[in-house]
């Protein structure tokens, strides 16, 4: 039986590079920094593209979706990160190089490309630049076929859907689903859907399924059942009975199921069973393996580890009346139930400098299979 292996996935809309100060040239020179009012709003690409590229390197994904960038941001991004880096990709409003991509970047070490295709989000997904149903603006997705060091095969599938269509953001996904549904190898599916979890186009693609869920796995809902299992197993590695805060003694035999973890795991396994009966993708964070899930789990963390949301705006604004927001993900086809989501994690964009390197947060999983 051959060995379950991991690559690192992100999803980052890096916002494109439309400012008034902005030349629309790669390697632009950064304008000065205005002293008065600092960094707490929207800055040029040439100053923000050395933390995105920063951000990358350091957490060094095997392959990362990029949202919204146009060619010279691409370029300057092929140049920072082409020490690792190689990528594809085309502008969406010809198919060559006009208007915003979703590259993706992928380690040469780590993967090679089989093929890669462009698919507008419209009726008509061969036609250069269409728009479908209600978006304002073209739509697509990257969608690369790869294969790993081990020979395994799998198709990875970058998108940005409609800002404002609903009825586009939902012709988007209902498109992934018969467009992947016959696909018999692992499919991965990352992007800025601009969907939170009650918008149609997130219900279509996961089936509903997380309805009520939002956040429910993450670790501050858990930390008793997650100390009773840290403590039950403790006791079966060492022998030695432990007493928990609960003034609980647990024996080395000793399980402890309280009734919110049983109506957890049956809520699970019943949701497993549905996703059985019809295409659906799999949303990373609540697929997430965590120590309360399987402790048995190598090196498992407790729950999604940092923010819950990934769109915050540059802080001012129209957009920062509706921020923060959840609408960047990763998911898997259920057809590759056999993936595991070993982490999973919102990253900041904005540290004590007050720099907002983009107006999303980056998003990154580790998925073995």
């Amino acid at each position: 039986m051959a060995s379950e292996k991991s690559l690192r996935f992100m999803t980052f809309n890096v916002r494109h590079d439309h400012g008034k100060e902005s030349t629309l040239q790669a390697f632009a020179a950064p304008p000065e920094i205005a002293q008065e009012g600092g960094l707490d709003h929207e800055q040029p690409w040439s100053i923000r593209k050395w933390k995105i590229a920063d951000t990358i390197l350091l957490y060094s994904p095997d392959i990362v979706g990029i949202q919204e960038p146009v060619l010279h941001q691409v370029t300057d991004l092929e140049s920072l990160l082409n020490d690792e880096y190689e990528w594809v990709g085309a502008g969406r409003n010809d198919g060559k190089e006009e208007g915003e991509y979703c590259a993706v970047f992928y380690k040469r070490e780590s993967v090679t490309v089989e093929s890669w295709a462009l698919h507008w989000l419209s009726e008509t997904p061969t036609v250069p630049g269409s728009k479908g149903w209600d978006a304002s603006h073209p739509r697509i997705v990257t969608q690369v076929e790869f294969k790993r060091n081990d020979g395994s095969q799998f198709t990875l599938l970058n998108a940005h859907f409609d800002h404002k269509g609903i009825e586009a953001r939902k012709g988007a996904a209902d498109f992934l689903l018969k467009h992947t549904k016959d696909i018999q190898k692992v499919v991965v599916l990352l992007g800025d859907f601009n969907s939170p979890e009650d918008d149609p186009a997130y219900l279509s693609l996961t089936g509903a399924h997380y309805e009520g869920r939002k956040d429910q796995n993450s670790t501050l809902n858990h930390l008793e059942d997650l100390n009773q299992k840290l403590a039950s197993a403790f006791s079966r590695r060492t022998g030695r009975p432990v007493r928990t805060t609960e003034n609980n003694i647990t024996l080395p035999t000793h399980h402890v199921f309280r009734r919110g973890m049983l109506k957890h795991l049956t809520e699970q396994g019943q949701q497993n069973l549905d996703q059985d009966q019809e295409p659906v993708f799999l949303d990373a964070r609540y697929e997430l393996v965590t120590r309360l899930t399987d402790e048995r789990a190598v090196g498992s963390l407790s729950g999604p580890f940092g923010f819950a949301e990934t769109f915050t705006s540059f802080g001012v604004g129209i957009d920062a009346e509706n921020a923060p927001l959840r609408l960047d993900y990763i998911m898997i086809l259920k057809n590759s139930s056999k993936v595991k989501v070993k982490t999973f994690a919102v990253l900041p964009n904005q540290y004590d400098d007050n720099l907002y390197i983009s107006d999303h947060r980056p998003v990154l999983a580790t998925l073995a299979w």
